[in-house]
């Protein structure tokens, strides 16, 4: 819902985004409130509310709000509640092909979900000599560390936020209009990386979150959002989706830094040799 609401907005009258506005600061609260409530939320009129709701292609408000709480259960829910064990007596078989399908469904979801205006302009963030910040969490910090990896090789002032050493917040107190913060946050999401987003935007840095197509509450404070299917044969979301957009985001990057990138990844590289060259012969 939050992401049809962010691809909507230009579509949208000046009193339906500030609804939308409304809608995705406090998502999905503020739809799961009465329609006056989320009225006075925008400073609107029902009737606008009634218009922006259909412009969403709901049927009314009860069928707009049936959808929100379905969201939510899914946003909650546990791996175990989503484990679904075989049967007694079931064969058991080889799960290989049906994984690598639901894998190539997800990739095929993820890339009907991300906006490419939005991918182009995150490229140009990245690929810009501003500092990058990359954060990440429980489940999604192997992506957070190979962004972080790979944008050392292509510029200068890309760093991983080292969660496990202190908190995100600590990394923020220098932020500025010159940074950005590269966020993932995928389902049960982390109250540290909200809070983080939240931070960062305020002080003016730009904010590129990773997130699934529940949207994290993160989004409210970023400029950008990729949205990625986490959808898997297993209990447990899949990252496929995201770690091919990272990939691709890479590729834009270089693309990008063009020549800057290649006698930089020549330095690194000549850094290494010298490094092996002075190392003393094993046994």
């Amino acid at each position: 819902m939050g992401e049809l609401v962010r691809q909507r907005m230009t579509d949208l009258s000046p009193s339906e985004r500030r609804l939308a506005k409304a809608l995705l600061a406090s998502y999905p609260i503020a739809g799961l409130e009465s329609l006056a409530r989320f009225a006075d939320r925008a400073a609107v009129s029902p009737p606008t509310v009634t218009r922006f709701i259909g412009k969403l292609g709901f049927g009314g408000y009860p069928e707009f709000q049936d959808v929100l709480r379905r969201e939510v259960q899914a946003r909650l829910s546990s791996p175990l509640a989503r484990y679904e064990p075989a049967g007694a007596g079931t064969r058991p078989h080889s799960i290989l092909d049906p994984a690598f399908q639901a894998f190539r469904q997800g990739l095929d979801a993820t890339l009907e979900l991300v906006s490419h205006q939005e991918f182009e302009e995150v490229a140009g963030l990245l690929a810009d000599r501003r500092r990058v910040l990359v954060l990440g969490g429980r489940v999604s910090a192997p992506l957070a560390r190979y962004l972080a990896a790979q944008l050392h090789l292509l510029r200068p002032g890309a760093s991983l936020l080292d969660t496990e050493r202190s908190t995100p917040l600590q990394h923020l107190v220098d932020a500025g209009r010159r940074d950005v913060l590269v966020a993932f946050d995928y389902r049960r999401y982390q109250r540290d990386t909200i809070q983080a987003a939240r931070v960062a935007a305020g002080r003016g840095a730009a904010v590129v979150l990773f997130t699934d197509p529940w949207l994290s509450p993160a989004s409210a404070s970023a400029r950008c959002v990729l949205v990625t299917s986490v959808s898997t044969v297993a209990p447990f979301d899949s990252l496929v989706g995201a770690m091919a957009l990272v990939e691709a985001l890479v590729a834009a990057v270089l693309a990008r830094a063009g020549e800057q990138a290649q006698v930089r990844m020549r330095r690194l590289e000549g850094l290494r040799s010298d490094a092996t060259w002075g190392e003393e012969p094993g046994p």
